[in-house]
């Protein structure tokens, strides 16, 4: 599940099909992310920091907080370089800064969703 609130992940999500055999289902309201999640039952959950203003680390916290979503991975995508970014801070399983390695994203997705 990806969330794309303002079409910005759409050439990510364009890649991540071409890297991997991935099916992707593209969320547009980040207000709704754990509703969605719960109905849509994800394998995992690409976020873009962005688009969250300054409730990527409550979106993430509620997913990690909800018993039937807790184990489902979490990747958050940032362009921000800083210390005070980092997985931890969000309770996310990756969080990788622009520009992406398609590559080395695709890899973690796959290794996340078979752990």
């Amino acid at each position: 599940m990806v969330l794309d609130k303002n079409s910005r992940m759409s050439s990510v999500v364009d890649e991540i099909m071409f890297y991997g055999d991935f099916e992707v289902c593209t969320i547009y309201d980040p207000l709704d992310v754990a509703n969605r999640a719960k109905t849509l039952k994800p394998d995992l959950i690409l976020l873009d920091y962005l688009l969250l203003d300054d409730d990527c680390v409550l979106i993430c916290q509620d997913l990690k907080d909800d018993e039937g979503l807790k184990d489902v991975p979490v990747i958050v995508i940032t362009a921000y370089r800083s210390k005070k970014v980092t997985s931890n801070a969000y309770k996310c399983e990756a969080l990788f800064v622009k520009p992406l390695d398609m590559n080395v994203l695709a890899s973690r997705i796959n290794y996340l969703m078979a752990s």
